[in-house]
């Protein structure tokens, strides 16, 4: 798990960027817009010149190439298998037209690669951007499933790191009991015929498992395609039943499996958004009114389970601003162990300091955390997850109807 949920970018250099391309200054704004993306990546990974970079996204490397006239970018996708080749040159040729924009697939011998060049007079830093977004985007998603469907060979291997052992292990177990937890209660909603219930905790088991394990590789591109057929339209018990089948799926999947794709890896543009308060707000404002209403009807279950699954959802498509990732985990934390009635007014309370913009800290405590960050070695930080991982999975397990604290209810 990650300490932090925070966008990598530095936002400042976005405006410096543009500005340097308006006056002119393309090489400068080409540099200025690497450093939006993470100021560490122009050192870390470009040549003392500054017109050369191959900076690794997941599990492919983009190469970003400033000549005097043009600007070239590119990444190796796949070496072609040896059979199956022409089954996947059709699914290649498919992303061409329906997933890359600009950039387009090029056969270099054996290796098919992305690539992109234009004059450096045209390299304004929106348009460079997408550019990069779109060859990382499939890049990193698409070599994974080819690898696995075709048996397509990686141009390189992916420079990873993986979990120290304990966290792995944790994590590993923490994504069984989050699917063998769900299951129990889906299928006792089932049962009721209560289809929305199910699929709720369903899709929040999804998004939880993207939270506490931040996997890569196939299991993130699995984890991605569950949610989204979640959000097909079809009847809600269909529904249910292709997401209890994935829940399924990796319940049965061996450690050795589920391990393979949990491990940090350098990101050059974040496939998530970059969270503002504004859109937040937005996108809570309708679950915020049926929340409310459900409390007051009483109806803890209801409201808790609605406003978890919007937190964790927040969590899947956001990269979260401290001060609101701060909110969101105060509220996780104290709401487990809670009764229903008292986790469902935690959370509550929660999603209304989010939507009246009052995401202030006692600062205090929020020095002793910093202190607690300096000192905290590996063993200090696995155990910190694992205690993070139960708090959640213990409020997750009362909002799907397992072990519930009566109390007050």
């Amino acid at each position: 798990m990650l300490r932090s949920t925070q966008s990598k970018v530095a936002s400042e250099r976005w405006g410096e960027s543009i500005e340097a391309y308006d006056e002119g200054r393309f090489v400068e704004a080409l540099h200025l817009l690497i450093d939006f993306l993470n100021p560490e990546f122009r050192t870390r990974y470009g040549n003392a010149a500054g017109d050369e970079f191959h900076i690794p996204h997941g599990s492919i490397v983009v190469d970003i190439l400033i000549g005097k006239e043009r600007l070239e970018i590119g990444a190796d996708f796949l070496s072609l298998p040896a059979k199956g080749r022409v089954a996947m040159l059709r699914q290649v040729a498919d992303l061409s037209l329906n997933k890359l924009m600009l950039p387009s697939f090029r056969l270099r011998g054996e290796k098919l690669r992305m690539e992109y060049a234009c004059p450096l007079s045209q390299t304004h830093p929106h348009k460079i951007y997408h550019i990069l977004s779109n060859i990382c985007s499939v890049g990193d998603r698409y070599d994974d499933e080819f690898c696995t469907k075709f048996g397509a060979q990686r141009c390189y291997e992916p420079r990873v790191t993986p979990y120290p052992a304990e966290e792995m292990r944790r994590v590993v177990e923490a994504i069984r009991t989050t699917c063998r937890d769900c299951l129990k209660a889906v299928k006792e909603y089932e049962a009721n015929r209560q289809y929305g219930y199910a699929w709720n905790v369903i899709d929040t088991a999804f998004y939880q498992i993207s939270y506490f394990a931040q996997p890569q590789g196939q299991l993130l591109n699995e984890l991605d395609k569950a949610v989204d057929d979640m959000d097909r339209e079809l009847p809600v018990a269909e529904l249910t039943t292709k997401g209890r089948a994935v829940l399924e799926h990796l319940a049965a999947m061996s450690d050795e499996e589920l391990a393979a794709d949990l491990y940090f890896v350098d990101m050059l543009v974040s496939p998530k958004r970059r969270s503002s308060l504004a859109n937040v707000q937005e996108n809570m404002r309708d679950v915020w009114r049926e929340a409310d209403e459900a409390m007051q009807n009483r109806d803890f279950e209801r409201s808790a389970v609605r406003i978890l699954y919007k937190f964790y959802e927040m969590y899947f498509y956001n990269d979260v601003q401290d001060d609101l990732n701060a909110v969101v985990v105060e509220a996780l934390k104290e709401a487990d162990g809670e009764s229903m009635e008292d986790a469902a007014q935690t959370l509550y309370d929660a999603l209304e300091r989010i939507m009246e913009d009052d995401l202030e800290s006692d600062e205090d405590e929020d020095d002793d955390e910093c202190d607690e960050d300096e000192e905290t070695d590996g063993e200090g930080a696995a155990e910190e997850v694992a205690v993070a991982i139960r708090k959640m999975q213990g409020l997750m397990r009362r909002m799907m109807g397992l072990g519930k604290n009566t109390d007050n209810e």
